[in-house]
């Protein structure tokens, strides 16, 4: 589905003229002093994106446009803590992939058949504004609390932000997944995981700052058992300090590089969080449908999977990150969608991204950027009894009772 946003950002990509390196300066409050070390390495930062944007948009069979942003002066070093996300990692009990159907093979054409071509989940009010998670490595615990935002919205009829702050300060991460966990990095099972045992306090209650701080109860994180937070007033019978106060019972990672789960769990569910590769040049995308990454791709980037749809025969999955609305299509990128089981390679570096401290072995990943290597969805019984999971396990339920 293209939205008017879309369409009126493609219109304006077709000439681009690119902002001087003094006026991109201007433009965003820099306080590099001219003729500085630092003013020359920024001025050649830029000038090597100006470089590789006009290549990408002169393509003649390109299908998106690159577009000066806040990035352009940053380093690789500085882009890397913009992600923190392990796709690999699930607490012990916490979800089973048997929550949603297994399928045997990656696609079978016949079994889409009931989906409808596009779907979106973006007139929901959890999708009216885009989360900026700044300079932290925190899109693994906005990525969580977004797709519960929306789920909450969904099943119990009312919108609801929440503290993406206490996912960052209170989630533990004893085996370092993704990062040494809070901005360093962790997973959207880990986050997920914890509010599914503790609840969750609202945003004005515990407002984001882009950093890391203490859990608001003073608890550690040194065996392994998570910091105690401010929580939702309980308004259900016997649901305690748990996830159960806004009526989630449980959360499920979806088969592994499969193409079925992740459309079926977006056509029938709602968002879901998913993961990918945002290096190379991804943060210059500016509008159109992404096809910038190779088979063989990094994953180290938490996002929201809002929808699916195509843009004339090229399909897409339509994704909201969390790098700002004034980032990509106001905020979202659409990622070239291949649904025949031919845009497979290989995660060489685990490590960077994507593995618990001291996995190295390579993984095979699946979908452009990596798109379908993981994928996590909340399960909810809203508090008027609807239900957002179609076959619950023993496991689920086992954790809610503890």
């Amino acid at each position: 589905m293209i939205t008017a946003a879309m369409s009126a950002v493609a219109l304006s990509q077709e000439s681009h003229t690119f902002h001087t390196f003094d006026s991109f300066v201007e433009l965003h409050a820099r306080s590099y002093q001219r003729g500085s070390a630092e003013f020359e390495q920024r001025k050649a930062l830029y000038a090597q994106r100006v470089v590789d944007a006009e290549t990408q948009n002169t393509s003649p069979d390109k299908k998106w446009h690159a577009g000066v942003n806040k990035f352009w002066d940053w380093t690789e070093s500085e882009l890397k803590t913009l992600r923190g996300w392990d796709g690999a990692n699930m607490p012990a009990g916490g979800g089973s992939s048997r929550s949603i159907a297994k399928h045997a093979s990656f696609l079978q054409e016949t079994s889409l058949q009931d989906l409808p071509e596009d779907k979106t989940w973006n007139n929901l009010k959890t999708f009216s504004y885009v989360k900026n998670q700044h300079d932290c490595g925190s899109c693994w615990a906005i990525a969580a609390s977004t797709v519960i935002e929306a789920h909450n919205e969904i099943y119990n009829k009312k919108h609801q932000v929440f503290s993406t702050q206490e996912i960052v300060d209170c989630t533990p991460n004893p085996k370092h997944c993704g990062g040494d966990g809070g901005c360093q990095g962790a997973t959207a099972e880990l986050g997920m995981d914890w509010v599914l045992k503790n609840g969750i306090a609202d945003e004005a209650q515990i407002p984001y700052k882009g950093e890391g701080g203490t859990c608001s109860k003073g608890a550690t994180w040194n065996d392994g058992e998570p910091k105690k937070g401010a929580f939702l007033e309980v308004s259900s019978h016997g649901a305690g300090r748990t996830g159960a106060a806004i009526g989630m019972i449980g959360w499920s990672t979806l088969p592994k590089n499969q193409y079925e789960p992740l459309m079926r769990a977006l056509a029938e569910t709602g968002p879901t969080a998913v993961s990918v590769a945002a290096g190379g040049p991804l943060h210059m995308y500016e509008g159109g449908v992404f096809n910038g990454c190779g088979k063989d791709a990094i994953i180290d980037h938490a996002v929201v999977a809002i929808g699916y749809g195509a843009q004339h025969s090229t399909k897409y999955w339509a994704i909201q990150n969390s790098w700002g609305s004034d980032w990509g299509e106001n905020g979202i990128i659409r990622l070239e969608r291949h649904d025949k089981g031919d845009y497979c390679g290989m995660n060489n570096d685990p490590q960077q991204g994507v593995a618990c401290k001291g996995e190295t072995k390579p993984v095979p990943v699946c979908g452009m950027c990596g798109v379908l290597f993981d994928s996590v969805v909340p399960h909810f019984k809203g508090l008027s009894g609807t239900t957002g999971a179609k076959s619950l396990t023993d496991a689920h339920l086992t954790v809610m009772k503890k």
